[in-house]
Order: structure tokens, then C-alpha cells, then sequence
């Protein structure tokens, strides 16, 4: 449980225990649809006027070809005609019953890429999943795959974590078995406005099968603290490297500590950790967890040394687990 100086946060598949005050950001795509930062509306009514007014304009605008650009698509095997649509919009419908709306447009009148999102009004926010494409003609598919997204969809307060499985992103969660094939990810970034100083995040990506083609923190740490060590002139001290388990699968970490030259007398101090994933398994996507704690710029730095580093960062990475229920 959360003391009550802390909470814990829904991210993914995950529970992610956070400092009471600290603010945190999270990103996220789910079935190669990409979930935008929800905004505040005031109502149904107001979301649905402006998008309807949207949509007349884009309704009202052609698109603009020219020969060139044609026989260049056709050269390419292309057709124009069905690449383009006639005018800027591609498709308007509003579900009055699920409080959504549904969008699709060319956002340039000269070219053929386009745009299609929903727009889900829940908890007095403006939830917009969207997916960009190219061509008119991929339209209906674009459309069809984000209306199957949006029936998961349950808006939540990321606070109260869900027992029910689900993938969960910023004010809501895609409600499903976590079954394979999987196509998820989020970055979650949690700032102190205590200190200001620091910041930590997680970027985590469920997998089918584990990238061979870059190396794993692991064994490219070497690498990588030559390169740190090259860029920093004051030398760069090791702090912590080796295997460590955390969030529920094992992976590899390493800090380390070095002079921060934009403020004489300061130090800069990065902790990363990092694991593979296990392939098909939605609750152990493939890691990247990382703490930078680096002075501002008048010099301020709330964290005294590398001792107060290392306990701030073990707090942090053990308090990300799998969430009961997840799948």
C-alpha cells in the first residue's frame, strides 16, 4: 500500500508508485493508435459545436492537385484519384450515445497524407485517439481499426488503480485480456516541484520478440560510460552497475556521478536501468527506466549527495510493479 506521502498511478500494465505532489505526464499508443494529452471541456455540446464547425471547413475546402504530382504518384504505381479526396474532409460522424466524435481529413489541401481521430468527451475532458495514414482511399480501414480501439475505452481516475485487465493511459484505460498480438507502449514522466532538479521517467513497449539488432544495457554500459566520460571533463564516478530486478522481470543498471560544468561545484547524477522484455507478455514490455538529477541553472540542487541519490532512486524503480489483474 501507498503511504500517504505517496500514491500510486495506473500506467500501462503497470502500478507506479509516485511522491504526493510530484506531476507526472504520460504519453501512450495502443493498437498503432496514438492517445493524445486530454483537455479540458465543458461539455459534450461545446466539444461537438467546434468540431462540427470544424468539419464544414475542412468540408469547404478542396484539395489542390497538379499534373506533376500526379504523374509522380502514378510512376510510383499510385493512383491520385483515390489518394485524394475531393475536398479537405474525409468523414464526419458523431455518436451522441457514447458521447464521441469522429473525424477524418487531409491536413494539408496539397497533399495526400491524412488524419483520422476520435474524440471521446469523458470526466469533463476532450480524450482524442488518432491515427495518421496515407491516402484517401485508406480511409475506411484507418477509421474502422480506431472504433475498435474506442469501444475498449473506460475512462478512470489513473489514481484508483483498476483490478479488472486493461491497459491504462492518461484518464482512461483500453479495456482487453492482454492477449497477443501485442502493439502498446507508454512514457510516463514524473517532475517534483520540490525539485526542481530532478526528474524520472519510464518508457516501456510490450514486444513479441526481443530486439537483437541493439545491444542490451548490459552489454553496451562500456560504451556508454566511455562516451560519458569523454564528455565530461570532470571525470565520471560509477555509482551503482550490475543485474537488478525491478518491476517484475530482471534487468541491469548503472549510475554514475560526475561534475556538472555549467555550475561550478555542483554534481550531475544519472541513474538508468533497463530490461529486455519478455516476448508476448504485455506485463514485462521491454524498459527503459531512468533518474537525472542535474542542477538549474542559478545553481540549485536539492539533493545533497550521492548517498540521498541512490535511496531517492531506489525508491523510485522498486516502486514500479505489475498491476494485480493486469491481464
Amino acid at each position: 500500500m501507498a503511504s500517504p506521502s505517496s500514491y500510486d498511478f495506473c500506467a500501462g500494465r503497470l502500478a507506479v508508485r509516485v511522491p504526493s505532489g510530484a506531476n507526472v505526464a504520460m504519453s501512450a499508443s495502443y493498437k498503432a493508435v496514438d492517445i493524445e494529452k486530454p483537455k479540458a471541456v465543458s461539455s459534450f455540446v461545446t466539444l461537438k459545436d467546434e468540431l462540427t464547425a470544424r468539419s464544414k471547413k475542412f468540408a469547404a475546402t478542396d484539395m489542390v492537385r497538379d499534373s506533376y504530382g500526379d504523374r509522380i504518384m502514378k510512376a510510383g504505381g499510385l493512383d491520385p484519384d483515390v489518394m485524394y479526396g475531393k475536398t479537405q474532409l474525409l468523414g464526419f460522424d458523431i455518436n451522441d450515445s457514447r458521447h464521441q466524435i469522429m473525424i477524418g481529413y487531409h491536413p494539408k489541401v496539397d497533399d495526400s497524407s491524412i488524419l483520422v481521430q476520435i474524440h471521446q468527451f469523458a470526466n469533463g475532458k476532450d480524450q482524442v485517439f488518432q491515427s495518421k495514414n496515407i491516402g484517401a482511399n485508406t480511409y475506411p480501414r484507418v477509421r474502422s481499426n480506431l472504433l475498435t480501439v474506442a469501444q475498449q475505452f473506460e475512462p478512470i481516475n489513473n489514481r484508483d488503480i483498476p483490478t479488472k485487465p486493461g491497459f491504462c493511459i492518461d484518464g482512461g484505460m483500453f479495456v482487453d485480456a492482454g492477449k497477443p498480438p501485442v502493439n502498446e507502449h507508454f512514457t510516463l514522466v514524473v517532475t517534483f516541484p520540490d525539485h526542481p532538479d530532478v526528474q524520472f521517467s519510464i518508457d516501456a513497449n510490450a514486444i513479441d520478440q526481443v530486439n537483437k539488432d541493439e545491444p542490451s544495457l548490459k552489454h553496451r554500459v562500456d560504451d556508454d560510460l566511455r562516451m560519458m566520460r569523454a564528455n565530461y571533463s570532470g571525470g565520471v564516478s560509477v555509482l551503482e552497475r550490475g543485474e537488478k530486478a525491478a518491476a517484475g522481470q530482471e534487468g541491469y543498471q548503472v549510475a554514475i556521478s560526475a561534475p556538472y560544468d555549467n555550475v561550478p561545484g555542483t554534481h550531475i547524477r544519472k541513474f538508468f536501468w533497463s530490461a529486455d522484455g519478455v516476448p508476448n507478455d504485455v506485463t514485462r514490455p521491454f524498459m527503459e527506466v531512468d533518474l537525472t538529477i542535474q542542477p538549474t541553472d542559478d545553481g540549485k540542487s536539492t539533493i545533497k549527495d550521492d548517498a540521498e541519490a541512490k535511496a531517492l532512486w531506489d525508491t523510485l524503480i522498486q516502486g514500479i510493479r505489475i498491476r494485480p489483474g493486469a491481464v
